[in-house]
């Protein structure tokens, strides 16, 4: 389970570095496919996937309050996008993907660094 975790950790890090380079690679991705039901159920299970394993995890990191916390606001995030609907969550990504747009490479140091914080604080 460890591992898991470790290797989502990594996925952010991937994610940040090609989000500081090239930032349209993933939002014209994520514009493309906003309404697939791949990307839909995708976002609901990795959030709750996430969720769970950093709550399961959580005494095992050097945070473990903060991780607890933010193990459940996935499960939050997870709940919200499946109440929404797909409509929903399409258009909220189409909107999201037009305004971030310019910030890109803001996301990608965000995720870098949660992706640090989750190697830091499980390795």
């Amino acid at each position: 389970m460890l591992m898991l975790m470790l290797v989502f950790a990594l996925l952010l890090l991937i994610a940040g570095v090609i989000l500081l380079i090239k930032p349209d690679y993933i939002l014209d991705f994520i514009d493309r496919y906003s309404d697939s039901w791949g990307l839909y159920s995708g976002a609901i299970i990795v959030r709750l996937v996430l969720g769970l394993l950093l709550i399961y995890l959580a005494s095992l990191s050097r945070y473990p309050m903060t991780v607890t916390v933010i193990g459940w606001i996935a499960i939050l995030a997870a709940a919200v996008f499946l109440l929404m609907g797909k409509q929903k969550f399409t258009s909220m990504l189409k909107w999201v993907t037009k305004k971030v747009k310019p910030w890109g490479r803001v996301g990608g140091i965000a995720s870098l660094l949660f992706g640090a914080f989750l190697l830091y604080s499980f390795a």
